[in-house]
């Protein structure tokens, strides 16, 4: 089980990293000035959009990584009946 742990935080690790290097990666468009707000078809709108998605998509693969990671942290713990410092867990 806790190799199948390390493997998922590994995944999503890359996963994560992936898609923040893609979100950072981007050229933004010029930014153009408009009077009372931008239309919902401007490219530097569009190219914000884009890279917030990519960076929700990053933060959600992050989290899964970390979610297993700690999985297998505590699974090893649980398995072992000793915490990390020692001590038996009753």
């Amino acid at each position: 089980m806790g190799i199948w742990l390390d493997g998922g935080a590994a995944i999503f690790a890359l996963l994560a990293a992936v898609f923040w290097f893609a979100s950072a990666a981007r050229d933004l468009p010029a930014m153009v000035t408009y009077w009372g707000g931008a239309p919902p078809d401007d490219p530097f709108f569009a190219s914000i959009r884009s890279s917030a998605r990519l960076n929700r998509w990053a933060a959600f693969f992050s989290g899964l990584s970390a979610l297993c990671f700690s999985g297998h942290f505590v699974l090893l713990t649980l398995l072992s009946g000793y915490c990390s410092v020692g001590h038996r867990i009753c």
